[in-house]
């Protein structure tokens, strides 16, 4: 029987879900391809050195889950999830103080969910760039969601578990949200300028550049408002977005006029104009 003392809830946590990762990308490796059978087995036991592994992305998925499941349960097993008796014995101190329930208001669940419900509706409609974007999402929420675990249990002190999280991930956090938003509203705005006609994609990027230009002079003339004001305005324009693009995905590119050469290339072959001079050999024109 394990003893809850040697291994940590958390370590058990993510070794399953690592050592689950790895049965599925074995079972996706092995029943996605028609080889040999031993080609079907030696391939996703050798991450395709030894033969095939069926559908990569998903085998790539489950084998890039369990890496990273099982980084984190050796992580937080060399920390014992931040138990105040490890950390007094690795301070050489008696004790440490206590610890309390993390405080204050955390997204990042919604934020996982929504990514969660992304990358299915990616799947269904076979929209890579949507399916790429929801993953990357995902995993920056692991990543970030364990970090704040992590600071929130830190020391006893809130202010410096809430300082010890800013200084570890604002580097990281601040230009991934950028570039995340920056993908979602020009990838959602792109799909919406396709599916509609000519005329109204200048309507409607005219509207979005207004709708922009008017937000953010509100927020800068009330420099005072609240944060959470600034949260929802954010989070309901993104979702906005990503519906609009998910029903400009779903409707289709417009008919494009594609313009060639071919009827120059009739004219041409007509012959020359009726005012067009005649060179006759010999240097002479008519």
């Amino acid at each position: 029987m394990l003893s809850s003392r040697m291994f940590t809830t958390a370590f058990r946590f993510f070794a399953g879900l690592a050592i689950f990762s790895l049965i599925a990308a074995f079972v996706v490796g092995f029943t996605s391809q028609t080889q040999s059978l031993m080609n079907r087995i030696m391939g996703p036991l050798t991450l395709g050195w030894k033969g095939g592994v069926g559908n990569h992305f998903a085998y790539a998925f489950f084998v890039g889950l369990a890496v990273a499941s099982a980084a984190l349960a050796g992580l937080l097993i060399a920390f014992r999830d931040a138990d105040p008796e490890a950390e007094a014995q690795v301070v050489h101190t008696e004790s440490v103080p206590l610890t309390r329930a993390p405080s204050g208001v955390n997204y990042l669940p919604a934020l996982g969910a929504l990514a969660f419900v992304l990358l299915l509706i990616g799947l269904a409609t076979e929209t890579g760039r949507l399916t790429y974007a929801a993953v990357a999402v995902l995993l920056v929420v692991a990543f970030t969601w364990t970090v704040r675990t992590w600071a929130e249990r830190a020391t006893g002190d809130d202010h410096t578990n809430a300082e010890l999280y800013h200084r570890f991930i604002d580097p990281f956090r601040v230009p991934v949200i950028s570039i995340l938003l920056i993908a979602i509203v020009a990838i959602g705005l792109s799909r919406v300028l396709l599916s509609v006609s000519k005329v109204g994609s200048v309507w409607v990027f005219g509207l979005v550049a207004l709708v922009f230009f008017l937000v953010a002079v509100l927020l800068a003339l009330k420099p005072s408002s609240a944060k959470w004001v600034t949260t929802v305005v954010v989070v309901l324009g993104v979702l906005a977005i990503i519906a609009a693009g998910i029903a400009g995905a779903v409707i289709g590119e417009r008919d494009f006029e594609h313009h060639t050469s071919e009827s120059h290339t009739t004219e041409g072959a007509a012959g020359p104009a009726p005012d067009a001079p005649i060179v006759i050999q010999g240097g002479t024109t008519a």
